[in-house]
């Protein structure tokens, strides 16, 4: 076994655990950024897929005449000149969560697939308030309060007389979270 981590421990390469842990995390020194940008790319080709297969004899909107323009070499210059600056700023400035050397805080690394299934849906700018405006997301949201229905006990067989069916959604962060759950123990009788 290599020496491996901050504190010189021993890691398991042979363990199957390891190794499928290992595989949900970009890693503290990049290691997996590789298949992470595979997967990213993966995510673009599918948008430009959908975009160019929705209505495809539709004119271009944006021609290269536009594109080639001083006034849009210059803003998308500024862009990127502004991401880079955002994210090496954000880069330097982070808590860094990532690594195994830090340890003072609740939080941890982001998941891959986490990541890459927060930033797919970004793409899609898929609204929550109806079925209509995000149809897989819906979906997604009412199967994850069925889910923790059925973790907590509760009844999620719509058919079932024995007990009210369960039923959840998925807030945008805990602090919404804790209002909802207020107001519910404050208006539910």
């Amino acid at each position: 076994m290599a020496k491996t981590t901050a504190d010189n421990s021993t890691a398991p390469y042979d363990d199957v655990s390891h190794q499928i842990i290992s595989s949900y995390f970009i890693g503290p020194q990049a290691e997996n950024l590789p298949y992470f940008r595979e997967n990213i790319d993966i995510i673009l080709e599918e948008l430009e897929n959908a975009r160019k297969n929705y209505f495809p004899e539709d004119p271009i909107f944006i021609d290269e005449d536009t594109q080639k323009s001083q006034a849009f070499v210059d803003s998308m210059g500024k862009m990127k000149c502004a991401v880079r600056v955002a994210a090496n700023i954000i880069g330097k400035r982070s808590i860094p969560f990532w690594s195994p050397r830090y340890e003072a805080h609740m939080s941890t690394d982001m998941s891959i697939p986490a990541l890459l299934g927060y930033f797919m849906t970004m793409l899609y700018n898929p609204n929550n308030v109806a079925l209509e405006a995000s149809p897989l997301s819906t979906v997604a949201e009412i199967e994850v309060g069925e889910q923790l229905c059925e973790l907590f006990g509760y009844n999620i067989d719509p058919d079932s007389t024995e007990a009210p069916t369960g039923w959840g959604h998925v807030t945008c962060d805990g602090t919404v979270a804790n209002l909802e759950s207020i107001w519910v123990g404050t208006y539910s009788a």
